[in-house]
C-alpha cells in the first residue's frame, strides 16, 4: 500500500517524496491514536482468510443439501482458528441465514452442563439464575426444544475430545433446516469419529505477504508502515515464519513505539524458531514478557490462576490484583485507575484479548489465549510466583479459590482457620452455601471476600478483617449489612448481587468529618442497598464513585426522590432501581440532585412521563443514560429542543414506547444507540443516521418494523458515503421466541412486571 501511494505521488508531483510521506504518516498515526484513544480492538485482524471464508461460507450457508452438517476447522494453535470461527459466526450472511446461532468453548476438561449454559445464553435475552438451577437433562431438553424445526448455527469452541459430541449431538434435532455445527480443534478430524461430519478443513500458516499484512494492521491503525522502517519490520515478520499469534505478539511489542533503534533491538532478540512444535516456539512468545515493565509482570503471570478459556470479569480481574498487592499507588490516583492502565497495557501489548465489550465500549470481559497461559504455568513455576496453589479450581463445575476451602464448605465441613491465616483471597461466590461464613471472619489477612448464601448477612464480627478491601455477597434473601462495617477502613468495595438490602443506621458512631475514624477514605462501591437506610452515611463515604439504590424511590405524591447525595463529589455511576408501585406515570426530580461529576445513570421501574427526560439533560458530564424496565411509561417520547450535550451511550430496554420523534441536535455526541426488548416500538427516528459521531445502532428483540427502520438508516447512510455507522440487528428474535414458546408479547411484558428486577 505505502508503495503504491508513493509511486503515485511521484508520477504527480515529482520528486523525492519519500522523507514527507513517512512523516505524513507518523502525523497520521498520532491523531488515529488521539481519536481513537482506546487501545481496545473492535475487531480481531484477518488477513488471508479470504479463500478459507469464502470455502467455509458456502459450506455454511449452501442450500445444496438441508442435512445436518458438522463443519471443522483444525491447526496448530496460534494459527487463527477462532479468529476464522468468530469472523463466520459474525458474517452478516450467516446471520441472514440461521434463526438462532450460539458459541461455546469446550477446552481440555469439560463440563456438560457449562455448555448445555453457554449455548442456551447465547439466543435467550432473558437468561436467569433459574436456568443455573436446572439439570443437565433439564438444559438439554429445553436446549433441543428451542431448536425443534429450526435452522441453528452452534460453534464448539476448541474441542480436544470428541466424546464432548456424543454428551451432546441428542440434543441437536435434524429436521433437515439446513442447521450447521462448528467445530475447532488442534488436531481433531471429527470426520474419523463423527457420521454427520465433512472432512477436517486445515489452516495453514500464512505466506510473507499475509504475514506483513497482519503485522501492519497490528502495529498501525492506518495499515502502513513508513518507509523507515519497512526493512526491519519485514525482517520481525518473517521471523514469526507464518504463525499469527507470534506476529501479533511482535507487533504489540511495538504499537506505538516507532524508533528504528528499539525495532532492530527487537529484531535481534526475536530469534527465528520452528513452528512445528509449540515447545519450541514459547521461548519467543516469552519475549514480549521480558520486555515488561516489572510492576505488570505479576498482573500477567496471575492470569495463569484462571482455566482455560475462561472469560474473566475486568472488574472482578482488577480488584483481585488489587487484593493481591499487585497495584501500587501513583501519585494521587485510585489504585482502580492504575490497574486498569495495567489492563489496556496488556492488550495493547496483545497479551490480552477482549471478549465482551460494554455498551459504552469498556472492556467487560477478557480471557488469555491457551499458549499465553502456558507461558503464564511456566513463568510463575521458574518465579515461584505465589507459590503452586494459586489457580481457582473447579468444585462440581463451579470456580472457586482455594480449591479445597470450597469443598469444605459446599460439604459443611469444619475448616481449621489457622491453615488459611494468611490467606488473603476467598472466592466461593459460584457456590452456595445457607449462611455466612463465621470462619471466613477469622481470616484476618483476607483482602477479598466473595460468598454466595441463601442469607448473605455478614455477622456483626466482620469488622475482624481490618485487611478486607472487597467485599462480594450474592444472596437469595435480603441482607442487614451491620454498622460495625464502618470500622474497616481498608474497605474499597461493598457489591451485593442483588435484592432490597438495609444498612444498620450508624448514628451512634462518633465522626469527626471527612478523615476521622469512621470514614472510608476508600470506600468506592456501593450496590444494591435501600435508600430508607442511606440518609447517614455518606458524610463517611467522600470518595464513592459508584452507587446503586433498590427500594422505594418515589414518593407520596409520585416524584422520585433519594438520600441527599450533595457530598458524593466523586459520584460517577448511580444506579435507581424504584420498587414502590406509583398509579400514574411519576415526576424527576431537579437536576440539582444529582452529583455534579455523575456520567452513567441507570433508572428502572421509575414509571416516569416521558416529559420529564428534560432534567436528565441539564446533567453537565452524562455520558451514559440507560432506561431499563418501566424506567418510562407512555406511548410517545418527543425530544423537543432537549439537548443531551455529552451523552455518548442511551440504552432502552423492556419499555412500552411505541412511537419517538427526534432530531439529530437532541443526542450531538452520541456514539451508540441500544434498544431492547421494546416490543411495541414502531422504529427508529431516521434522525439518528445523521448524527455525525455515532458509531453503532444496536436492536434486539424488537418488531420487525424497528428492525428494518434500523437497517434502513444504515443503507441510506452508505449511499451517503459514511461507512462508519454499524447497525448490529436480529430481526424480531425475542418475537420468534414468544411465538415458539406459545407466549404473546402482552403475557410477556405481564411476567415482566411481576419479576423481581435487579440492577
Amino acid at each position: 500500500m505505502r508503495t503504491f501511494v508513493l509511486r503515485l505521488l511521484n508520477e504527480i508531483w515529482g520528486g523525492n517524496l519519500e522523507p514527507r510521506l513517512d512523516k505524513m504518516i507518523v502525523i497520521c498515526e498520532k491523531l488515529c491514536n488521539i481519536r481513537y484513544n482506546s487501545d481496545v480492538d473492535k475487531e480481531e485482524t484477518v488477513v488471508g482468510f479470504d479463500n478459507e471464508i469464502e470455502i467455509l461460507l458456502d459450506q455454511l450457508t449452501g442450500t445444496s443439501t438441508k442435512q445436518f452438517q458438522i463443519i471443522s476447522i483444525t491447526g496448530m494453535a496460534g494459527l487463527g482458528k477462532t479468529t476464522l470461527a468468530r469472523t463466520l459466526y459474525n458474517h452478516e450472511l450467516v446471520k441472514y441465514m440461521f434463526d438462532f446461532r450460539a458459541w461455546t468453548c469446550v477446552s481440555q476438561a469439560y463440563i456438560k452442563k457449562d455448555l448445555l449454559l453457554g449455548i442456551l445464553s447465547s439466543f435467550i435475552d432473558d437468561f436467569t439464575d433459574d436456568f443455573y438451577k436446572m439439570s443437565e437433562h433439564e438444559l438439554g431438553e429445553k436446549l433441543y426444544r428451542k431448536l425443534k424445526c429450526r435452522k441453528y448455527f452452534v460453534v464448539l469452541d476448541d474441542i480436544w475430545d470428541c466424546r464432548v459430541w456424543e454428551d451432546l449431538k441428542m440434543y441437536f434435532p435434524d429436521d433437515k433446516t439446513g442447521s450447521r455445527v462448528l467445530f475447532t480443534s488442534r488436531d481433531i478430524d471429527p470426520s474419523l469419529h463423527v457420521r454427520s461430519a465433512k472432512p477436517a478443513h486445515v489452516l495453514r500458516l500464512r505466506t510473507e505477504v499475509e504475514s506483513w499484512g497482519i503485522f501492519e494492521k497490528k502495529v498501525f491503525r492506518m495499515g502502513i508502515c513508513p518507509g523507515g522502517l519497512e526493512d526491519i519490520g519485514r525482517v520481525i515478520s518473517s521471523k514469526c515464519q507464518g504463525l499469527p499469534l507470534a506476529i501479533v505478539i511482535a507487533a504489540g511489542l511495538l504499537k506505538n513505539k516507532l524508533s528504528v533503534t528499539w525495532w532492530e533491538q527487537i529484531a535481534a532478540s526475536l530469534r527465528s524458531f520452528m513452528v512445528s512444535d509449540p515447545t519450541q516456539y514459547i521461548d519467543s512468545l516469552a519475549l514480549s514478557y521480558n520486555h515488561m515493565p516489572p510492576p505488570l509482570r505479576p498482573c500477567f503471570l496471575f492470569l495463569g490462576a484462571f482455566p482455560e478459556d475462561y472469560e474473566v470479569p475486568v472488574t472482578k480481574l482488577i480488584w483481585l490484583w488489587i487484593a493481591q498487592g499487585f497495584i501500587h499507588e501513583t501519585g494521587s490516583r485510585m489504585l482502580e485507575d492504575v490497574a486498569g492502565d495495567s489492563l489496556m497495557d496488556l492488550i495493547k501489548r496483545s497479551l490480552l484479548m477482549t471478549s465482551r465489550i460494554k455498551a459504552d465500549g469498556q472492556v467487560k470481559t477478557c480471557r488469555i489465549h491457551d499458549l499465553l497461559r502456558d507461558l503464564c504455568l511456566r513463568k510463575a513455576e521458574e518465579e515461584r510466583f505465589l507459590a503452586n496453589n494459586y489457580r481457582y479450581g473447579m468444585v462440581s463445575s463451579m470456580l472457586c479459590f482455594p480449591l479445597d476451602l470450597g469443598k469444605f464448605l459446599q460439604e459443611g465441613r469444619s475448616i481449621s482457620v489457622n491453615l488459611y491465616k494468611f490467606l488473603r483471597i476467598l472466592d466461593v461466590e459460584s457456590i452456595l452455601i445457607s449462611l455466612f461464613p463465621l470462619e471466613a471472619v477469622q481470616m484476618v489477612n483476607l483482602r477479598y471476600l466473595a460468598i454466595q448464601a441463601h442469607d448473605g448477612s455478614p455477622h456483626a464480627s466482620i469488622s475482624n478483617l481490618v485487611n478486607l478491601q472487597m467485599l462480594v455477597i450474592a444472596s437469595r434473601k435480603n441482607i442487614v449489612v451491620p454498622k460495625t462495617i464502618w470500622n474497616m477502613v481498608n474497605l474499597r468495595h461493598l457489591y451485593i448481587k442483588s435484592g432490597e438490602n438495609i444498612m444498620e443506621d450508624p448514628c451512634f458512631l462518633q465522626v469527626t468529618g471527612n478523615d476521622g475514624p469512621n470514614a472510608l477514605a476508600s470506600f468506592q462501591t456501593l450496590s444494591q442497598v435501600s435508600p430508607r437506610s442511606c440518609h447517614n452515611i455518606f458524610s463517611r463515604t467522600p470518595n464513592l464513585r459508584k452507587l446503586g439504590f433498590c427500594g422505594p424511590l418515589i414518593s407520596s405524591i409520585g416524584d422520585l426522590e433519594f438520600p441527599n447525595l450533595g457530598s458524593l463529589v466523586h459520584l460517577q455511576k448511580l444506579k435507581l432501581l424504584n420498587t414502590f408501585a406509583y398509579p400514574n406515570a411519576t415526576r424527576s426530580c431537579n437536576p440539582i440532585m444529582f452529583p455534579e461529576k455523575l456520567k452513567k445513570l441507570t433508572l428502572s421501574n421509575t414509571g416516569m412521563d416521558w416529559k420529564e427526560m428534560w432534567s436528565f439533560a441539564w446533567l453537565p458530564n452524562l455520558e451514559v443514560l440507560k432506561l431499563k424496565f418501566q424506567a418510562c411509561v407512555g406511548e410517545r417520547w418527543e425530544t423537543r429542543d432537549v439537548e443531551f450535550r455529552k451523552l455518548k451511550v442511551l440504552k432502552l430496554q423492556d419499555l412500552d414506547i411505541k412511537q419517538w420523534v427526534c432530531s439529530r441536535d437532541n443526542f450531538p455526541r452520541l456514539q451508540r444507540l441500544v434498544v431492547r426488548r421494546c416490543l411495541e416500538l414502531d422504529s427508529i427516528p431516521t434522525s439518528f443516521g445523521r448524527i455525525f459521531t455515532l458509531e453503532v445502532i444496536e436492536i434486539n428483540g424488537c418488531s420487525l418494523s424497528a428492525y428494518n427502520s434500523a437497517v434502513g438508516i444504515e443503507k441510506e447512510q452508505e449511499r451517503e458515503g459514511n461507512s462508519f455507522l454499524k447497525v448490529h440487528a436480529k430481526e424480531n428474535d425475542l418475537c420468534n421466541y414468544l411465538i415458539h414458546d406459545g407466549i404473546t408479547p402482552e403475557d410477556y411484558n405481564a411476567r415482566l412486571k411481576r419479576k423481581r428486577l435487579q440492577i
